[in-house]
């Protein structure tokens, strides 16, 4: 009975799986290697977002802004420019900072006295200096409806606070408590938004910060972290990414067990 005649040219599984996983893990590794450093990155700034600030300073930069689809404001209005109070849609600026967001669009805003009023179509708003909220009215409290603008008229002893609505002028007590019906015995110019070229420049970058607000740092990096920033097909890329970083894990770790040197037996 004769053996049957080897192969002796025929590679074991293991120089095979070898030969194929070697240039594919140099492959990968290189093609993946810049998004690894990306996400290593970002995800370090994610979770120091805090320390950094990053959670709470806002996007700039117009571009980005209209990458994510963020308009600007449909409408902003500057009433005084030193300091500067100003709104865009509801929401009521004093020195470049938001301190009100009002329940319908902003339809006037000046300074009373100590204290700061702002009106929309059913409110009215009484802030502080530093902008805080003092108190808002509205038809509970009396306060007259449909509101169309706000007036001052300089007295002996002050100023008087007027409404101007679609039933007519009404004129407010020194406190702001009771309302009443009533004409101005002298021409009244009611507010209406400054229209300089100081007062254009300061719209354009109002309207930018405006848009800034709903947009921080830490959702641009989480957004570029999982790739969702170019949506789907970002989101898929870094899926693939995953992908290669565990085939090179399992292909580096068989590599490196059959580059090892066999132990001579004794």
């Amino acid at each position: 009975m004769t053996n049957k005649p080897r192969h002796p040219h025929r590679k074991p599984l293991w120089q095979k799986l070898a030969k194929i996983f070697r240039p594919w893990h140099r492959r990968l590794g290189i093609a993946s290697a810049l998004l690894v450093v990306m996400v290593a990155v970002t995800g370090v700034l994610i979770n120091h977002s805090n320390d950094f600030a990053l959670d709470s300073a806002h996007v700039h930069q117009s571009w980005l802004l209209d990458h994510y689809g963020i308009k600007a404001p449909g409408r902003v209005a500057i009433f005084e420019t030193q300091p500067l109070l100003a709104t865009s849609d509801n929401l009521l600026w004093l020195k470049g900072k938001p301190v009100l967001e009002a329940q319908g669009p902003l339809l006037g805003a000046l300074a009373y006295g100590e204290h700061y009023v702002a009106i929309d179509a059913q409110h009215l708003y009484l802030l502080s200096q530093d902008g805080a909220l003092l108190e808002q009215q509205g038809r509970a409290t009396g306060l007259p409806q449909d509101l169309k603008a706000l007036g001052l008229l300089p007295t002996g002893d002050g100023q008087q606070l007027w409404l101007d609505t679609d039933s007519g002028s009404y004129l407010s007590d020194a406190d702001l408590i009771e309302w009443q019906a009533a004409k101005p015995l002298v021409t009244l110019d009611w507010q209406a938004p400054l229209a300089d070229d100081k007062s254009h420049a300061l719209i354009q970058e109002l309207s930018l910060s405006a848009r800034a607000m709903h947009l921080t740092w830490e959702r641009v990096l989480l957004d570029l972290h999982s790739g969702r920033i170019v949506g789907l097909a970002g989101s898929l890329m870094m899926d693939l990414v995953a992908l290669c970083l565990i085939f090179m894990a399992i292909s580096g770790l068989y590599l490196w067990q059959q580059a090892k040197p066999k132990k001579r037996r004794k």
